[in-house]
């Protein structure tokens, strides 16, 4: 058996009023944005429209193209807000090229803390904290750690959230004695791809995380 289920859950920020109408996932927003409404699910045919102000959170290439698809549906102020400096951002510099280009504003340095909103509950911006870099973490980058009484508020319309994907937590529920790290990605031999059920093989995002097609498919062969 091969595991090829991918990483199709969209992260979230886990602060408050993340609910809010106008706070959308990143994978919808471009689609929305890029799409015909007749190509699209009956659920993501509300056109997105033309909003004014735009904050995408994020700090890789699925950001970049947010960002640049804000522009293009004429939003006159998008900002994109990474809570690290641009030398740690995993993404390509041309995009980030491309996007400066184009007008996009990069707060760097900068978490979010609190969707702001209106009086009918819709977003009307978001409230960050300023970071400063710390200790290496797990992954070998520093570590941001918040700036105490260094909040600060940026309006917008429209919240798009590129964060990164997950692998579905359920699946720690259909096959739970599948070994598991703790972003819930099968934990694999990097040499045979096998879990450590014998017999049950698995590869793709649902191993490596969200990452290029080619890698998923260089898992498969």
């Amino acid at each position: 058996v091969f595991v090829g289920i991918g990483a199709s859950e969209g992260a979230r920020l886990g602060i408050p009023n993340e609910d809010a109408p106008g706070v959308i996932a990143a994978t919808e927003f471009l689609v929305r944005a890029n799409l015909p409404p007749e190509d699209l699910p009956a659920e993501l045919q509300t056109p997105l429209g033309a909003p004014r102000r735009v904050v995408v959170v994020g700090g890789g290439d699925t950001s970049m193209d947010c960002v640049r698809s804000a522009r293009r549906l004429g939003a006159e102020e998008v900002t994109l807000v990474y809570r690290r400096t641009e030398a740690e951002m995993q993404g390509r510099v041309e995009e980030r090229t491309h996007a400066l280009e184009e007008g996009v504003r990069f707060e760097y340095l900068a978490s979010p803390v609190e969707v702001i909103v209106g009086p009918g509950g819709e977003v009307a911006g978001l409230r960050c904290v300023r970071m400063r870099l710390g200790e290496p973490d797990d992954t070998g980058r520093a570590r941001p750690e918040p700036v105490p009484g260094s909040e600060f508020d940026i309006p917008a319309e429209v919240l798009v959230l590129a964060i990164g994907y997950n692998v579905d937590p359920e699946w720690g529920e259909i096959v739970p004695t599948l070994t598991r790290d703790r972003w819930h990605r099968l934990v694999v031999d990097p040499e045979t791809m096998q879990t450590n059920l014998p017999g049950v093989f698995a590869g793709g995002d649902d191993v490596n995380g969200a990452d290029l097609v080619v890698t998923a498919l260089a898992d498969a062969h």
